[in-house]
C-alpha cells in the first residue's frame, strides 16, 4: 500500500524539496542516455520513488499516529554544449507525492508538534517543476554560473554523508542546519568558483519567500531577499597513519523576510560551520554548528553530528548511521532528535529498502520513538 502525507511548515519558514541531483548519484543509477557524438550529454531523464512509512508512538492528543507516503521525482538536464573550456546545459526537476490510505494532511511532524520536517523526503502533493534553470560552466570548468528557479539547498550546506533524505538521514535537521533558513525553491542566481584545487567560494541570492512551488518570482523584492555565500574546503589529514578525505564549510547568509508578529519585513544575519570527515576506510563523521537571528529563523542556535558506516558488517551497498541534533528555537524552547538508519540494495535490482528509527522530544512532547522504513527505486 503507497501512502503520502505532505509536510505541514510554517508560511514564513517552508520545507525545502528534496534534492534530485544528488539522489541519481545515491540510488545508485548512474545510465546515461543519449550522448552527443563528441560524448557530452544531450539529455537525461532520471525517475526516482520513494516509499516511506512511520509511526510515533506519542502523539498530540487526536492526531494520527502513522503515515505512509509515496514520493516521485523525475530530473535531468538538456546539455547543449560541453568541452574542455566549459558547458551549458538546462536543467529540470519535476516532483510531488501521492496520498493513499491516508489524507497527506496533517503530517507527522504536526502530529509530534514540530514544524520540522522528521521525513525530509517530502514535498507537495501537486506534481510540478520544483527546479527549472541555466547551468554554465567556462574558463575550463573552474567557474560555474546557475540562474533561474533552484533550490539553495542544492549547492550550499551540502554535506557527504549528510544532505541526501532518501539515501542518508531523513529527519530535516541532519540534510541541513535549521539555523539556516533556506526557502523553498523560488528564483535565484548563485555562483562558485575553485579558488585552487582544494577550495571553492560560492555566492548565492534567491527569493526568500517564493508564495508557491510554481511561482518562484512572485513576491520577490529587494526585502524579500535569502542572501548566502559559502567557503568549501576540502583537506586530507592523515588519521591513523592514512591520510583521509574530509570537507569543512564556512557559511554566513542574510534573511530578508515578512515581519511574522508585526507590519513590514525584518532582515537579519546568521553563521554556520559544516563538515565531514572520514576517519577509517569505512567510516565518516559529521557535524554542523549554527546561530542567527532569532526574528528570521526557526532556530538561533542549533548542533548536530552523527557517524555513517559505508558497507557495515562486510554487507555490500550498505550503510548505517547515527545522528544527533540540538536545538533552541526562536520561538522559545528546545528541541533533541536522534536518527538511527540502515539501507541496503537488494540484489540485481535498483531497489533499496531499510528501517529509519527516530527519537524526537521538545517542550511540547516528552519524547516519542518513530519507527519507520524507507523503499526507493531508480529507473
Amino acid at each position: 500500500m503507497f501512502i503520502f502525507p505532505c509536510l505541514l511548515c510554517s508560511t514564513l519558514f517552508s520545507q525545502t524539496v528534496p534534492n534530485h541531483e544528488y539522489h541519481m548519484h545515491d540510488t545508485g543509477h548512474h545510465d546515461r542516455h543519449d550522448l552527443l557524438k563528441d560524448g557530452s550529454l544531450k539529455f537525461t531523464f532520471e525517475p526516482l520513488l520513494t516509499w516511506t512509512y512511520q509511526h510515533a508512538d506519542k502523539v498530540l492528543p487526536g492526531m494520527p499516529h502513522s503515515k505512509a507516503v509515496l514520493y516521485y521525482d523525475v530530473g535531468g538536464a538538456f546539455t547543449f554544449w560541453n568541452d574542455d573550456d566549459g558547458l551549458g546545459q538546462l536543467f529540470y526537476e519535476m516532483q510531488g507525492n501521492i496520498a493513499g490510505g491516508t489524507s497527506p494532511n496533517p503530517s507527522l511532524s504536526s502530529s509530534l508538534g514540530s514544524p520540522y520536517a522528521m521525513n525530509d523526503i517530502l514535498t507537495s502533493v501537486d506534481y510540478e517543476f520544483s527546479a527549472l534553470y541555466w547551468q554554465q560552466s567556462l574558463g575550463n570548468h573552474g567557474v560555474r554560473l546557475r540562474v533561474g528557479k533552484l533550490g539553495v539547498s542544492s549547492f550550499f550546506d551540502t554535506n557527504a554523508i549528510a544532505n541526501d533524505s532518501v539515501a542518508d538521514f531523513m529527519a530535516e535537521g541532519f540534510n541541513k542546519s535549521i539555523t539556516n533558513p533556506m526557502p523553498g525553491n523560488g528564483f535565484g542566481a548563485n555562483i562558485e568558483f575553485d579558488l585552487d584545487e582544494n577550495k571553492i567560494f560560492r555566492f548565492g541570492m534567491s527569493n526568500s519567500e517564493p508564495i508557491t512551488r510554481t511561482s518562484g518570482i512572485r513576491g520577490m523584492s529587494s526585502d524579500h531577499l535569502f542572501t548566502i555565500a559559502e567557503l568549501a574546503i576540502t583537506a586530507t589529514p592523515s588519521i591513523q597513519e592514512q591520510e583521509r578525505e574530509g570537507h569543512y564549510r564556512f557559511l554566513v547568509w542574510n534573511n530578508g523576510v515578512t515581519n511574522s508578529s508585526g507590519t513590514g519585513n525584518v532582515e537579519g544575519w546568521g553563521f554556520l560551520v559544516n563538515l565531514d570527515q572520514k576517519v577509517y576506510d569505512n567510516t565518516t563523521l559529521f557535524g554542523r554548528l549554527g546561530w542567527g537571528d532569532s526574528e528570521v529563523t526557526p532556530s538561533d542556535f542549533s548542533f548536530s553530528a552523527g557517524i555513517e558506516f559505508d558497507e557495515p558488517f562486510n554487507v555490500e551497498n550498505s550503510k548505517m548511521g547515527f545522528a544527533y541534533q540540538y536545538a533552541e528555537l526562536s520561538s522559545g524552547g528546545e528541541q533533541n532528535i536522534a536518527e538511527w538508519f540502515y539501507r541496503t540494495k537488494l540484489s540485481d535490482t535498483n531497489v533499496y529498502v531499510g528501517p529509519v528509527v527516530q527519537y524526537y522530544d521538545d517542550d511540547n512532547l516528552d519524547g516519542s520513538m518513530i519507527y519507520g522504513i524507507r523503499t526507493s527505486l531508480s529507473f
